[in-house]
């Protein structure tokens, strides 16, 4: 797939010998968070595998709504390999997503921090990189999207901020919630989401009724 990042550190071969698939991990998917990390925390690096292979697809999305596809995929990796050598540390965590998805939003921050102190050039990612990209699966308005209403609507979210973006994803792709949004971007509280969303939301409908 495009949007995956591939490692032959998390992946294993599936039962046919192939590529994992979805019925590989079956022993996970009835459990909790809190049970899936205290597995993992005693050592058992399947868990690992088992969210990378759950969870990268969508963390790189993510993690393009703000930074290049380069530096998205080596702070993946960067973060994965960061839980495979402190599987053993004592942070308990109730909420897998959110919590990979915090991650990596300070290990983009940090990159790309270092590399404009390093150098003078503006690292801002290729504007056809970080764009929230429609899924046949959300409507971000109430009526059927059509081709020219998508073209719209896509045009329309380039226009919004990075944050704005990143706020829309998080709430309507991928479900989380405003204060799980706020500690994910590191915002003050769940009412500066809101914001986002409400502001983000009116510029789109603006751009609907002009």
């Amino acid at each position: 797939m495009a949007n995956t990042v591939r490692s032959h550190i998390f992946t294993r071969k599936g039962s046919a010998g192939d590529e994992p698939q979805a019925n590989d991990f079956a022993e996970f998917e009835d459990r909790t968070d809190i049970e899936i990390w205290q597995d993992f925390r005693a050592g058992n690096i399947e868990v690992l595998i088992y969210l990378y292979h759950k969870y990268v697809a969508q963390l790189l999305r993510f993690g393009l709504q703000f930074a290049p596809r380069e530096v998205v995929k080596d702070s993946i990796q960067d973060l994965f390999l960061y839980l495979k050598e402190r599987r053993n540390h004592p942070e308990e965590i109730s909420n897998i997503s959110a919590y990979l998805y915090k991650s990596l939003y300070r290990a983009i921050r940090q990159k790309i921090d270092t590399a404009m102190r390093l150098s003078s050039v503006d690292h801002q990612p290729d504007s056809k990189e970080w764009r929230v990209v429609l899924s046949s699966e959300v409507s971000l308005i109430e009526q059927e999207h059509q081709q020219e209403q998508q073209a719209m609507l896509q045009r329309s979210l380039d226009t919004l901020s990075v944050k704005q973006r990143q706020a829309l994803l998080l709430y309507y792709y991928e479900g989380f919630t405003h204060q799980e949004i706020a500690d994910i971007m590191e915002l003050k509280n769940k009412s500066s989401v809101r914001k986002l969303i409400y502001r983000a939301i009116d510029m789109l409908r603006g751009c609907f009724s002009a």
